[in-house]
């Protein structure tokens, strides 16, 4: 009889344990940004030589502390060895909302048109602050745009 119930006790422990890992994971991300737009066009645009779009969406899952988004965008361009900020644009700030246990989420899209025909490879790089009442960053997501 003790033998059996040691044996159930040790699947209970390796049965919690396995489930442990999913759960654990979920709750620790409660900051995130998604990408819903990112595109690159060789033709079209407001110059007739194409554009770059990228779109993202920042949620705040939970009592994380935060109050509201801060929303740094740049474009970036390259001439093969790396990347350079070539322009950015003002810092966008989302309303501020409670720190409750509803999810809050602020869209931001950004594009540029092409002006020429010799661009060199170009991307869009926007970066979230989850900040609190206080000013205090609590998290930082960068999302750099495809190359295009």
């Amino acid at each position: 009889m003790p033998r059996r119930i040691s044996i159930v006790a040790l699947l209970a422990v390796a049965a919690a344990a396995f489930a442990m890992p999913g759960t654990a994971a979920a709750a620790a991300n409660p900051y995130r940004v998604a990408v819903m737009v990112d595109h690159c066009q060789s033709t079209g645009g407001a110059h007739g030589r194409g554009y770059v779009e990228l779109k993202t969406k920042a949620r705040e899952v939970g009592k994380t502390g935060t109050n509201y988004f801060l929303v740094l965008s740049e474009l970036q361009e390259s001439s093969g060895l790396g990347f350079g900020t070539q322009s950015t644009w003002p810092k966008e700030t989302s309303m501020k909302f409670p720190d409750n246990s509803t999810t809050y989420f602020h869209i931001t899209d950004r594009r540029y048109d092409f002006t020429k025909n010799d661009e060199l490879v170009t991307r869009l790089v926007i970066t979230v602050r989850f900040k609190n009442n206080a000013g205090r960053t609590l998290a930082t997501r960068t999302v750099d745009g495809s190359p295009c």
